[in-house]
């Protein structure tokens, strides 16, 4: 009983809930008496537990070692043999911890006594024992060599029925030095196995042990980043009353540097803190310091990423300083020298005073260490050393680690890496400080420095093949750019043709690089909508990440390469966006034919779709699922039907829209293929940008890509977009002006070009990058007329993501579907004061399906649930009213709806009992003063703009929000889906870095739109009012001319065009000739609607 109290308290305090020195010290000490006790009593097989307990909790290896040894003399008997092996195995394997070759030689031979003693008396797992401990202690493999090794030493434990040796053998055997990549098989397989023995023995400690491991792993690997954060998230928010605080402050210790490789560190920090809260509740107190030091680092992180010298970044700096430095007196008072150190080395490179905090950390590691472990060190005196300038001292030292470095064997690829490029750094600062000096250099001295370049070229490319090894994203990433950096001035010296065969060299290594940002970014799976969605986009808004393609751009561009830089710059569009509409793809219903009878592709459909489920599930080891989710696709794209489906998915990134799919749109609109060409616009973001010039390019289905160096810069259009859109409340908006029109053209230098790479009457998909985003392009002048009137035009933010509407378009109804399918029309305007506006709509509405049938609900009808019960029916939705949008928050804009209340007739609600309004906190709506311009719906004539603004409809009674991200969550019909959104804004999106969208044309699509027509700007709402009418008119004459033998679809686009060609000649009005009134209605998806079956006759509710 004695040796089991001490066994509990020894775990305890394993677990956090003891100190675990004091405790191990005790159990020591409580167990010397009972092992004295059972040794004079002869019951040798007792006092060999007694006796391996104790080993194994002294500190000093030298003590352990002599404690067996004194055992081993009262082992002399046959009748312990087997404890005679067991006791000498534990010896040897304390002896390999040992540089003595002498000792060494004594455990071999200790392992071969043992060895033979296991197999005299038929031991079941002695010499599984044995092995184990060898391979562990092998220096002269691999780590992937010793991870198989060992997944093979697991199996053999396995069949023995050793469940416990088999589970620590599995889940110690991956190494944070393995290339995974090699073994991913295998590391799948382990990790799946480890899994289900711990679910057949219960254990809950070992089933958080497991998730630790699996999780450290791919925290460690970038394209398996989203798995780790998946399964921390999920058990984090959930962890199981057993959860041992150590074992729940490291997760959230790692869930914190997770959310830091995704660029979240606000998250980071927070989840930082309650890791440290947790940690204070253990009696570990390294585990506390531990858990400070990362909420340190992430103050410190999260201070990296506000604005340099700024009151709010030195505030946080200090604060960070001073917390470290609490932890570090803390750290030396409870002699914890790891953490000091780690502490010190932070507050040296922070703190203005930086000597004494050096000056601790070497009283841990002095200069006499070895050259391993001081590299932590020397990086800090590097960093110092470059901070003043000091380029040749800093070089030398960087010098003299590498080759100390030389001479040791064990280096991970990382730590060699990290040498390789801090010398490579030192080495280019030497060359950019040489040549910016203000005086002549001689031949010597020029000479000298263009080889050291060329050093820093050579150690900075070894530095990046290391780190490719090592798995880490970010640094590939931040690699990769530096040797661009080397390489550009390396080249600079060379002749035309050596330049261009090094630069076609060096792309290979951007594929290679972008290849990991995409894994990583799909690790992410899209199993949580919008969660999935912005966890993505700030992956693919990291600065280096954009970098990366700005580069990749700039390099093709310099190499010749139109075609290559339009697919790199499509590569770097929207990636997040098209990842989570790729999510919801749905198999073409010919290639889902051909799938469900071919039976190998059809099982390995369903076992993705079962995967696909268990990923959605609560407290799933995300990193096991998700792997052999990888792993089951890796196989899946070895089929030829099944890898078409991943195409479909997105998953398989590829620009090629030459399908059957775009076939048949291209018939049913009666378009060629060579007229139909993509719009794309380079906007330089790298070194200097705002001083060069915007490339446009043009891509012809074929492949055939132009592209042209326009006369203008990014600076010029931010000035056009400022002086256009950002006017006085009570001003009259700039386009709505008399010079209006002519305002446009000031801007007319985008689409310079396009009258040579494309013809009138074609169809251009237009993907804007950056600022252009704001500018409507469709309204420029292309020759002697606006875009939109010379071409049929639509946006698109990817090639990616017009790919995803195509296929859901050409995908059949579900057979419910059919029956349901229809038109509808809505309008809310609930406003007191402009009964007269409303009554306007209204009947604007009830006319509407005049042109083209449907049903028609009106004001308090319009009730949330309403609407989307509605829009799931329905394939075809039309929506007159106010949008709001939320600058500081894009997911808090919303369409405006009525909380079922009819406010025009106080003693009449129109609510029903499963409509009531949600409850959620409404914004608190102004009225809008007379005669001021704000951004909402107009109701005034003349030159009267009194809309209202993002914050003002009116009054807050009658009123409820449908919120962007409860767009998201509505569920639509499957096949062709179109919104047209008359409101204000409705078409206005933040576009987040990488041109990543998100707003309400975003969300309908996400949801399941295959096309929306909003408006760019806010708008008047008789205009509004006026484009309805004549567009339906335009999309009623194209459902009479042309039968459905003649088209099977209906070309929003050329109703568009003839619309707005119709606005801009005063043909609705003389007043909506000016750019403000034709200008904002904007296409975004698909150019066409497919037609299905008839709709229901016309009904106004």
């Amino acid at each position: 009983m004695v040796f089991y109290y001490w066994k509990i308290l020894v775990v305890a305090a394993e677990q956090g809930l003891l100190d675990e020195k004091s405790t191990k010290a005790a159990a020591v000490s409580g167990l010397a008496p009972v092992l004295q006790q059972v040794l004079s009593q002869g019951r040798l097989r007792e006092a060999r537990f007694l006796i391996y307990s104790k080993a194994h909790l002294l500190d000093n290896t030298n003590q352990a070692m002599e404690e067996l040894s004194n055992f081993l003399q009262c082992l002399t008997d046959p009748a312990w043999t087997t404890e005679r092996a067991l006791t000498l195995t534990d010896l040897a394997g304390l002896q390999l911890k040992s540089e003595s070759d002498a000792i060494l030689a004594q455990a071999a031979e200790n392992f071969k006594l043992a060895s033979d003693l296991f197999s005299e008396v038929g031991h079941v797992f002695g010499n599984i024992d044995i092995d184990l401990a060898r391979v562990s202690a092998d220096r002269t493999i691999s780590a992937g060599e010793k991870f198989l090794a060992k997944t093979k030493i697991a199996d053999r434990y396995f069949e023995v029925q050793h469940y416990q040796n088999g589970i620590r053998c599995l889940a110690f055997a991956i190494s944070p030095d393995m290339i995974v990549d090699t073994y991913y098989q295998d590391v799948v397989r382990s990790l799946e196995l480890l899994d289900q023995k711990i679910s057949e023995c219960g254990s809950e400690i070992l089933k958080q042990l497991s998730l630790i491991h699996s999780v450290c792993q791919a925290s460690l690997k970038a394209p398996e980043y989203g798995f780790a954060l998946e399964s921390l998230k999920s058990y984090f928010r959930n962890v199981p009353e057993e959860i041992s605080p150590k074992y729940h402050s490291y997760m959230g210790v790692m869930l914190g540097l997770v959310y830091s490789k995704f660029g979240e560190d606000e998250k980071a920090l927070e989840v930082a803190k309650q890791a440290l809260e947790i940690a204070m509740s253990s009696a570990s107190y390294i585990d506390q310091s531990d858990a400070a030091t990362q909420v340190g680092v992430h103050m410190l992180g999260l201070a990296r990423q506000l604005p340099e010298g700024s009151e709010e970044c030195l505030g946080l700096v200090s604060s960070a300083v001073d917390f470290l430095k609490e932890w570090a007196n803390k750290d030396a008072e409870h002699d914890y020298p790891d953490g000091e150190v780690q502490k010190c080395l932070f507050v040296a490179e922070w703190d203005s005073n930086e000597q004494p905090w050096i000056e601790r950390v070497k009283k841990h590691i002095p200069d006499s260490a070895d050259a391993l472990t001081r590299i932590p060190v020397v990086d800090l005196e590097l960093r110092l050393l470059m901070r003043q300038g000091r380029f040749s001292e800093s070089l030398a030292l960087s010098t003299q680690l590498l080759e100390q470095l030389q001479g040791v064997t064990d280096v991970s690829p990382f730590k060699k890496a990290q040498t390789l490029l801090s010398a490579c750094v030192q080495a280019y600062a030497c060359v950019r400080n040489t040549f910016q000096k203000d005086q002549a250099l001689t031949t010597e001295n020029t000479q000298s420095a263009v080889n050291l370049l060329w050093a820093a070229l050579r150690l900075s490319y070894n530095a990046l093949q290391l780190y490719r090894q090592a798995n880490g994203v970010e640094l590939v990433v931040d690699c990769t750019l530096f040797v661009w950096e080397v390489l550009s001035l390396a080249t600079l010296a060379m002749s035309e043709d050596g330049r261009q065969e090094l630069l076609a060299a060096f792309m290979g290594e951007m594929s290679q690089t972008e290849r990991l940002c995409d894994g990583m970014r799909q690790s992410v799976f899209s199993v949580g909508g919008l969660q999935s969605l912005m966890h993505k986009r700030f992956l693919v808004s990291k600065k280096a990440s954009l970098k990366l393609y700005s580069v990749a751009v700039d390099l093709a561009l310099k190499l010749g390469d139109p075609d290559n830089a339009w697919l790199w710059l499509q590569r770097g569009k929207a990636r997040a966006f098209a990842d989570s509409l790729g999510a919801n793809y749905v198999i073409p219903q010919r290639l889902l034919d051909q799938i469900n009878s071919d039976h190998a592709a059809y099982e390995l459909l369903r076992e993705e779709q079962n995967i696909l489920e268990l990923l959605q599930e609560p407290n799933v080891n995300h990193v096991v699922a998700a792997r052999r989710l990888a792993s089951l696709r890796k196989e899946m794209e070895g089929h030829p039907l099944l890898a078409e489906a991943a195409r479909f998915r997105g998953q398989l990134f590829n620009l090629d829209l030459g399908t059957e799919e775009l076939k048949a749109a291209l018939q049913a609109t009666g378009l060629a293929i060579d007229r139909v060409k993509f719009v794309d616009w380079y906007v330089p973001t790298l070194a200097n940008a705002s001083q060069q010039r915007i490339h446009l390019f043009v891509r012809h289905l074929d492949g055939t890509t132009y592209s042209k160096q326009l006369p203008i810069d990014v600076d010029q259009v931010k000035d056009w977009v400022t002086k256009t859109f950002a006017y006085p409340d009570m001003a009259t908006p700039p386009l709505a002006r008399k010079v209006g029109n002519q305002l446009l053209k000031k801007i007319n230098a985008l689409v310079e070009g396009l009258s040579d790479f494309t013809s009138e009457g074609d169809l251009l998909i237009l993907s804007p990058s950056g600022p252009l985003n704001s500018v409507p392009l469709h309204a420029l002048d292309v020759g002697k007329e606006p875009l939109i009137l010379r071409n049929l035009a639509v946006y698109a933010s990817s090639v990616a993501t017009l790919g995803q509407c195509l296929l859901r378009a050409s995908s059949p109804p579900r057979t419910d579907d059919q029956q349901t399918c229809g038109r509808k029309y809505f309008a809310v305007y609930e406003e007191p004061d402009r009964l007269a506006e409303r009554d306007q709509i209204f009947e604007h509405i009830k006319s509407l399906p005049q042109s083209f049938s449907g049903t028609v609900a009106l004001g308090p009808q319009v009730t949330k649930a309403h609407f989307l019960q509605e829009c799931a029916t329905a394939n075809w939705i039309h929506y007159h009213g106010h949008a709001r949008y939320s600058k500081d928050d894009i997911l808090k804009s919303s369409l405006v709806l009525s909380d079922g209340t009819d406010i025009f007739d106080h003693g009449f609600d129109c609510k029903d009992n499963d409509e009531a309004p949600s409850g959620e906190a409404k914004t608190h709506l102004v009225e809008a003063p007379e005669n001021e311009h704000h951004h909402g719906n107009n109701d005034s004539g003349g030159d009267d703009h009194s809309d209202y603004d993002d914050d003002t409809v009116g009054g807050d009674e009658g009123i409820d929000e449908l919120l962007v991200s409860e767009l998201f969550e509505a569920t639509l019909l499957r096949g062709g889906v179109h919104f047209t959104i008359i409101a204000c804004d409705s078409g206005t999106q933040d576009i987040a870095p990488g041109d990543e969208p998100l707003g309400i044309i975003p969300a309908l699509l996400y949801a399941g739109a295959t096309s929306v027509l909003g408006c760019q700007w806010p708008i008047d709402s008789r205009a509004g009012r006026a484009f309805s009418e004549a567009f339906y008119q335009e999309v009623a004459i194209m459902q009479t001319s042309e039968t459905p033998e003649k088209s099977s679809a209906i070309n929003l686009a050329k109703a568009l065009s003839s619309t707005v060609t119709s606005m801009r000649k005063g043909e609705l009005g003389a007043e909506f000739k000016q750019a403000y009134y034709w200008a904002p209605f904007v296409l975004h998806g698909l150019w066409y609607f497919p037609r299905g079956l008839r709709p229901p006759a016309s009904r106004v509710e």
